[in-house]
């Protein structure tokens, strides 16, 4: 039973690592997410900070993850696991730096078309590759009324 539940929605902001099984290591997949924080009153009025988060997805979940998302998707993750954790690193001076990372562990992944913009696009129907299509049939045909008036442009 998991007692911690996160859910969270964000876009990638850099391409995510991915890690193939090796020997007993199952496989993984990490991306870093940039998710809107809750509205702040500052100086300038109120705005909406960026907090980044990391995400893991272990074994099938990492697979499936590295094909299907990419720098600039918004997915919504659920979690199971929050780990804060602090590191150090060096900055572009070659000076000691203390950085820290919020990190979910993914228990669930998916597309969140509902933020994304809307593209519109127009094709052919029924598409080319459809079973209808690949079986042989005939392509829909449309018959214009010629008795009526032209539209006015």
């Amino acid at each position: 039973m998991d007692d911690m539940q996160i859910s969270l929605t964000g876009r990638i902001a850099y391409d995510p690592k991915f890690w193939a099984a090796s020997d007993d290591k199952p496989a993984m997949w990490s991306a870093l997410l940039e998710v809107a924080g809750p509205p702040t009153t500052g100086r300038n009025g109120t705005y909406v900070p960026t907090r980044r988060v990391e995400v893991v997805a272990h074994g099938l979940d990492a697979v499936r993850a590295s094909q299907s998302f990419h720098v600039g998707h918004v997915i919504t993750v659920q979690g199971r696991d929050l780990i804060a954790r602090a590191y150090e690193t060096k900055d572009r001076h070659d000076r000691p730096v203390v950085r820290g990372v919020v990190q979910v562990v993914a228990k669930t992944l998916a597309m969140s078309t509902r933020y994304d913009p809307i593209r519109s696009h127009t094709g052919d129907w029924p598409p080319a590759g459809s079973p209808r299509m690949v079986q042989g049939a005939a392509t829909p045909t449309v018959e214009e009324d010629l008795t009526a008036p032209a539209p006015a442009t």
